[in-house]
């Protein structure tokens, strides 16, 4: 049995409710007018009750969520998952590159500020590109300082500052050496989201 266009309308308006990310909704599109389909001609029943019993069968994958423990974002289970898979991937990939280039930096203590210029300059590329090709407007800009990758930096290099203030008698110093694999896995991250932006990939932006 096929599916009509206005019953091919009611699915896609379903899974617009559900906030889902473009190229995944057109993936769970297909799949739920082929269950329907199956169940249609299987069953020999309705459309409706067919589009019913699939909306059960995909009701714990729909389901609305928090993105993230530091988000009040809702999206749906399914599309958590791969969220915080690649949040998990970039967060690797952040922490290797402040790692890499702590040890540089280590080496070379005056190349520093040639550090923050190119970070910067790669920063302002991806915006500029963003916003020139409409990816982003100022509100998604905003909304990058309060991101949950950057939160938890913040709060993780937060606590570590709190600890080292207890056992560095030279806090200043300790300070010092904390803060710039913290800015520079920031940077990491900030890159990441804008260059995932401008592939219009979901990053909670």
């Amino acid at each position: 049995m096929m599916i009509s266009t206005l019953q091919e309308n009611e699915i896609v308006q379903y899974l617009v409710s559900k906030k889902l990310d473009q190229k995944l909704m057109a993936e769970i599109k297909d799949h739920f007018m082929l269950q329907i389909m199956d169940l249609m001609e299987e069953d020999n029943i309705s459309f409706q009750d067919a589009f019913l019993q699939t909306k059960m069968n995909w009701k714990y994958e729909l389901e609305m969520v928090k993105a993230d423990i530091l988000s009040a974002v809702m999206i749906s289970r399914i599309e958590k998952n791969i969220l915080q898979d690649r949040f998990r991937k970039m967060m690797g990939y952040a922490v290797m590159a402040s790692i890499l280039v702590s040890v540089l930096l280590y080496i070379r203590q005056d190349l520093f500020m040639d550090t923050q210029m190119a970070v910067l300059g790669i920063i302002c590329i991806l915006s500029g590109y963003n916003f020139i090709f409409r990816k982003m407007n100022l509100f998604h800009y905003t909304q990058i300082s309060f991101h949950p990758l950057m939160l938890k930096n913040l709060l993780a290099g937060a606590i570590l500052i709190a600890v080292s203030s207890i056992f560095f008698e030279n806090f200043r110093e300790a300070f010092s050496v904390i803060i710039k694999p913290f800015f520079l896995y920031s940077a990491a991250i900030q890159i990441q989201l804008l260059y995932w932006k401008a592939r219009k990939v979901n990053v909670l932006l």
